[in-house]
């Protein structure tokens, strides 16, 4: 019997070796192989250096590899004795995705961190798969210059074209969205509707066709990059985001040049704003406070009018007391990254507590060439009353009684506001008015 078994496996062919070996795909930490079928091969064995691995198909996925490493692979065939090896390949894997640091819109540099090697010396920027630039990398430290890049691909507004016509631009939303009204401008599910997205220089980044139908809309589903939603015939918006996000692939060679180099796995970049928030503001202390980035600074303006610069400290908190803030002013801040205000947020500021209501029945009556009566309905609690003249915020004149006498040059027109005073503050103003003296 002995005999008889070292006979038999004595005439058993080995199978040949595998041929035709090669890499189609590779990520950070796995390696994917596909090689011609040998013949009568039941199964195949994957000699990824001191690893095994069985396969029982012409083509196997290794995982859990290390990534920025060479790796020598044969493959052997097995029909009831192993075949010789394959001739040997080398597969390098990729680089794992940079760590980065939060990119706050408007930083003049991305930075980030990879492996530290002297191969490693560049990193490549994309917006989806539209290549935007090359940044550095020494001793492992990632910089990208993103002041162009910005400039030319991040959206700063929207329009319509409609059937070859370019609607008027309305600027997006700083959450990365943008929506237009076209309710009355696409009438057919027959139109050609396009949405043009404007950068900062406004020249046109990004074209987006927009599907129109008749009901029930796909839903869209999330992604990286500026998309448009189906748009049904009949509603108010067409709605979309744009790009938020850059992706940036550590590079394994030279930037430019070297057939060897391997682009390593993406990192995305989400674009952030910086912090911002804004309290409560009263108009009887005047301060404007709220949070930012630590040791950042903001832009205060009142009613359209810049007013100052504050500094926060340490922990992002900022304060200041700023000058014409009244009941109902609009008090606009914004956060600031390197000479740019890419965020932004606006209160209304509301009668105090306690203050009288506001007048009513603000009215011009006995006008002639040069006088005129200004007159309202007397606001319960009140003791005095703001006259405020042609838009501005600062007093023109007060008074105790519930009207006021005006003089002016025949001819001219001009407006004026009321606002009712105790000693809990101001109410909000009253709409204005308007008087035009008699030629």
């Amino acid at each position: 019997m002995k005999l008889l078994v070292t006979l038999i496996i004595a005439h058993q062919h080995h199978p040949i070796k595998p041929q035709g070996i090669v890499v189609s795909s590779f990520t950070d930490e796995s390696i994917s192989l596909e090689w011609e079928k040998v013949q009568g091969a039941s199964k195949y064995f994957v000699y990824v250096d001191e690893l095994i691995i069985e396969s029982k198909s012409n083509s196997t996925t290794i995982h859990g590899l290390t990534h920025f490493t060479f790796y020598s692979i044969q493959v052997s065939a097995y029909n009831k004795v192993e075949g010789a090896k394959s001739d040997p390949i080398i597969q390098k894997t990729k680089i794992k995705p940079g760590n980065f640091e939060r990119y706050i819109l408007d930083s003049t540099y991305m930075k980030g961190e990879t492996i530290n090697d002297p191969a490693v010396t560049n990193a490549r920027i994309y917006v989806g798969d539209k290549y935007m630039a090359t940044g550095t990398v020494t001793n492992g430290a990632i910089s990208i210059y993103m002041t162009g890049v910005l400039g030319a691909n991040y959206a700063k507004s929207v329009a319509l074209e409609i059937n070859g016509v370019v609607k008027p631009t309305v600027a997006v939303s700083q959450d990365g969205t943008f929506r237009y009204y076209a309710k009355n401008l696409i009438t057919s599910t027959s139109d050609t509707v396009k949405v043009l997205l404007y950068n900062r220089a406004n020249a046109v980044m990004e074209t987006l066709l927009v599907d129109v139908v008749a009901n029930n809309p796909l839903i869209q589903a999330p992604n990286i990059g500026s998309s448009v939603n189906q748009y049904v015939l009949g509603d108010g918006y067409v709605t979309g985001t744009y790009n938020t996000a850059f992706i940036v692939r550590v590079l394994d060679g030279k930037s430019s040049g070297d057939p060897t180099a391997i682009e390593g796995m993406p990192a995305i970049v989400p674009i952030e704003l910086p912090k911002l928030t804004v309290n409560p503001v009263s108009s009887v202390t005047g301060i404007v406070s709220g949070t930012t980035e630590n040791n950042g600074q903001v832009r205060v303006s009142v009613d359209g009018t810049a007013k100052t610069v504050l500094t926060a400290g340490e922990t992002g908190n900022y304060s200041g007391n700023i000058s014409g803030i009244i009941s109902g002013s609009s008090v606009f801040v914004e956060a600031k990254v390197g000479t740019a205000y890419p965020a932004s947020v606006t209160v209304t500021v509301p009668a105090p507590p306690g203050a009288p209501p506001t007048p009513t029945n603000l009215a011009v009556s006995a006008v002639t060439s040069t006088t005129a009566t200004l007159s309202w309905n007397a606001s319960a609690g009140a003791t005095s009353y703001k006259i405020f003249q042609n838009g501005y915020t600062t007093v023109w004149k007060t008074t105790t009684a519930p009207s006021y006498a005006l003089t002016g040059a025949a001819g001219t027109t001009w407006t004026y506001q009321v606002s009712a005073v105790n000693a809990n503050g101001d109410s909000l103003r009253t709409d204005k008015v308007t008087v035009t003296y008699l030629p």
